[in-house]
């Protein structure tokens, strides 16, 4: 347990396609320290089964918890958005949208890593923001107005992002402290 993370509720927001790492490994960190992690989906067909990739190859499927149309950024202290192909898939859906905006207006810790900055441009979200991803959205970073950084890990006021699963490790001791941090009242 990490001192001002027990039981902060956060939300993974996860569709098909998403890469294993990057929901398993900032979930074991943030389960170690105490948070609670929710796997949300777009809809009542992710309460079945969501597919997930290990690289190349397909990994372990998972059951969402629960939509992203019954949910609010109030039921959650942080929003988690792993890469791989799902942030393509769920990024066009206007409840994503909604809920990633109220994350940021409420100026909530969101964490995304790899492709998930596809779900931040779409929200339209990413103007003047200083963020990473994978090398390959650079361009589309750029083109929403934000500012890309070929660093493992960007932190930008509430926002961490990280380029992919190889910074697995500065980007969840990154996630960790921001939790602390805000768990502290100190600004975000």
């Amino acid at each position: 347990m990490q001192q001002g993370i027990e039981g902060k509720r956060i939300a993974a927001l996860v569709g098909d396609g998403f890469e294993e790492a990057e929901l398993n490994e900032p979930r074991r960190a943030l389960e170690e320290a105490g948070a609670i992690v929710t796997v949300v989906g777009v809809d009542d067909k992710a309460r079945q089964r969501i597919r997930s990739k290990r690289g190349s190859d397909e990994g372990q499927p998972l059951k969402a918890e629960e939509v992203v149309a019954e949910c609010t950024a109030e039921d959650f202290d942080a929003l988690l958005i792993p890469g791989g192909y799902s942030p393509d898939r769920i990024r066009a859906e206007r409840e994503v949208q909604r809920f990633v905006k109220e994350f940021d207006a409420a100026k909530k810790p969101i964490f995304a890593l790899g492709h998930g900055a596809h779900v931040l441009i779409s929200a339209q979200v990413a103007r003047g923001r200083t963020m990473t991803g994978s090398a390959s959205i650079a361009d589309d970073i750029r083109n929403a107005g934000g500012l890309y950084r070929d660093q493992p890990t960007v932190q930008d006021s509430h926002w961490i992002t990280a380029r992919g699963a190889g910074d697995m490790m500065l980007f969840n001791r990154a996630m960790l402290e921001k939790l602390a941090s805000a768990a502290l009242g100190q600004p975000v």
